[in-house]
């Protein structure tokens, strides 16, 4: 059974909601994770702006903490930077409190700095806004720190922006888009442009496809071929996204983590989507 690797899911909001992580309604339990073969999974201490965001990233932080490593290798990823500081603090917080998530939590794999709305740092996927002051000054933090810079929830201004920035100021940070499908695909804000793509694929990034129905559109092949044709498939791999939630956003085949074998055989592509890109990526963010 080919093992799998994932950019991106939300178990952690669930578990500080819910508290069950056998509870298969996460979509992506414990036992869902197993059944499905995962054996590394990125974990997003995921907040939205305006909500209390550091008290939610700080539960999350702990409850990452207490996770078993012994079956599933979690990794912890940061989406939206409102979770270290909120709209009125001061921005140092921000830089204090990420030093403690490094000390406590391990690498983070990568940070977005926006969710679906505009914030202090700039605009998230719902909004036209750009790179703001502070964001410039948190790319300026994660300079050589090896954390990854995630445009799955920027505006497609921000996305440039950080790209121009890193280039102008010749910071090392890769870009990447851990749970975002094709826009030339399937017209959706929250999917990359074909331009952007390229460049997460040339600047030695990595892009997770995303389950959710209304960013996949007709067909999961559709984006996997995309992909190949962009020159990316060596950079592609899964970021299903998989979060609790009533309405049912997700295909029924494929709804929650243990849908992966399924997912593979549907693809057909083996190894190298299911596990082998994500390590490769992780060997190079690590060296």
């Amino acid at each position: 059974m080919i093992p799998i690797a994932d950019l991106h899911c939300d178990l952690l909001v669930y578990l500080a909601e819910k508290g069950d992580i056998n509870n298969p309604e996460a979509r992506c339990s414990l036992p869902q994770l197993i059944e499905g073969n995962v054996k590394i999974q990125t974990l997003a201490i995921y907040t939205a702006t305006g909500e209390n965001p550091v008290v939610s990233a700080e539960k999350q932080r702990a409850i990452f903490c207490t996770l078993p490593q012994d079956k599933i290798q979690f990794i912890p990823a940061i989406e939206n930077a409102s979770g270290l500081c909120d709209e009125s603090e001061k921005l140092e917080n921000a830089f204090t409190r990420f030093d403690n998530f490094r000390k406590t939590l391990g690498p983070i794999l990568y940070i977005g700095l926006t969710w679906h709305d505009e914030n202090r740092f700039g605009g998230g996927n719902l909004s036209t806004a750009g790179l703001k002051a502070d964001g410039e000054r948190m790319l300026d933090y994660l300079d050589g720190k090896k954390i990854a810079i995630d445009l799955s929830h920027t505006s497609d201004a921000l996305a440039h922006d950080i790209l121009n920035y890193i280039d102008a100021k010749g910071l090392k940070i890769t870009p990447i888009a851990s749970h975002s499908n094709f826009r030339a695909v399937t017209e959706h804000a929250r999917n990359l442009p074909d331009p952007l793509a390229k460049e997460v694929f040339r600047r030695g990034g990595v892009m997770g496809l995303n389950f959710v129905k209304d960013f996949i559109g007709q067909s999961f092949s559709a984006h996997v071929e995309h992909a190949k044709s962009l020159g990316g498939f060596d950079s592609y791999c899964f970021g299903a996204d998989f979060f609790y939630s009533e309405d049912m956003p997700f295909f029924e085949e494929f709804s929650n983590a243990s849908c992966y074998p399924k997912m593979l055989e549907l693809l057909k592509e083996g190894e190298k989507m299911a596990y082998i890109n994500f390590e490769n990526f992780l060997a190079r963010m690590h060296t």
